[in-house]
């Protein structure tokens, strides 16, 4: 067992015991917690640390580690280096060289686990976090720190039978990876359409653009469309239509010389009361009033 203030792991082999073979063996548990720039002030303690990241590592069994704060880098073979951060795992082979540090200036945090896998495992695990797909976004999984923390107390405490405990947790925590990277992969789709939609409404302001349209060009029903984007943007899409387009009122009156009567129908509204009262539920304000308080170009409005 190592303990010391930067790493904390926990041996699970014992030698003397024997185990049912179920494919996988847990060797070590544990984690890492480094303060900012804490290892640069023990330098001394790690002869030519800066410098060791570079030299490369080799594990002769899997090593599943999970980032829960900071910032850094990995890098595989003569691949190119990845950024890796809070939520983020490393799948480390055997026997693959690899880089691995953090940024020193922040707060890092780190659970790990080493283990050994037969032929079955091994070759299951080698098609799911192969090559490119070593470093998996789970965003920040507070059942996945559990089950390390609970792994790290069964090997702590000597619970007998502990690797029955230990595969049994590891195959958790993968499947759990597993799902949590996919239902990742999934929201940022998401995201990424409803940002879509946005710059659709943002570009089209001047246009007569209906929201239904928009749904359907991202293929989605209305209803699923708006409760998406409800969800990322806090505000339903018809309500974030609006204020970009009282938005872009605001500009007008301060920029232009154009009636209010003449902005409401360039931003295609139904009706110019309806404009108004858009426009003052929004500002507080009148067209006519935000104009005058704006004092910009001193036209008389015409309602």
């Amino acid at each position: 067992m190592e303990n010391n203030d930067l790493q904390s792991e926990f041996s699970s082999r014992k030698p003397e015991e024997k185990h049912p073979d179920f494919g996988l063996t847990v060797n070590s548990v544990g984690h890492k917690s480094i303060l900012p720039n804490e290892l640069i002030a023990r330098a001394n303690k790690f002869r030519d640390y800066k410098f060791q990241y570079k030299k490369g590592r080799v594990s002769g069994e899997f090593k599943i580690i999970y980032i829960t704060k900071g910032v850094g880098y990995v890098q595989f073979e003569d691949k190119d280096e990845i950024e890796i951060s809070k939520g983020k795992v490393l799948i480390i082979r055997p026997n693959q060289i690899y880089k691995y540090y953090h940024v020193t200036e922040m707060e890092w945090k780190e659970y790990f686990m080493r283990f050994e896998a037969d032929y079955v495992y091994y070759q299951l695990i080698n098609e799911v976090f192969g090559e490119g797909n070593q470093v998996v976004d789970v965003g920040f999984n507070e059942e996945l720190i559990r089950l390390f923390s609970r792994a790290e107390d069964v090997v702590r405490n000597g619970l007998k039978s502990s690797q029955v405990y230990l595969s049994g947790m590891l195959l958790h925590i993968m499947g759990l990876i597993i799902a949590e990277s996919k239902n990742s992969a999934i929201n940022k789709v998401e995201i990424q359409l409803i940002e879509q939609a946005r710059f659709i409404m943002t570009e089209n302001l001047l246009n007569d653009i209906c929201l239904e349209d928009i749904a359907s060009t991202l293929n989605m029903s209305y209803s699923t469309f708006r409760a998406k984007f409800k969800k990322y943007v806090g505000v339903s899409p018809g309500k974030y239509y609006n204020e970009l387009r009282i938005d872009k009122a605001k500009q007008l009156l301060g920029e232009s010389t154009l009636s209010a009567k003449e902005i409401a129908y360039k931003l295609h509204f139904s009706s110019f009361e309806h404009f108004t009262t858009m426009f003052k539920k929004i500002t507080g304000l009148r067209p006519k009033e935000f104009r005058n308080a704006r004092s910009v170009h001193g036209v008389e409005e015409n309602e």
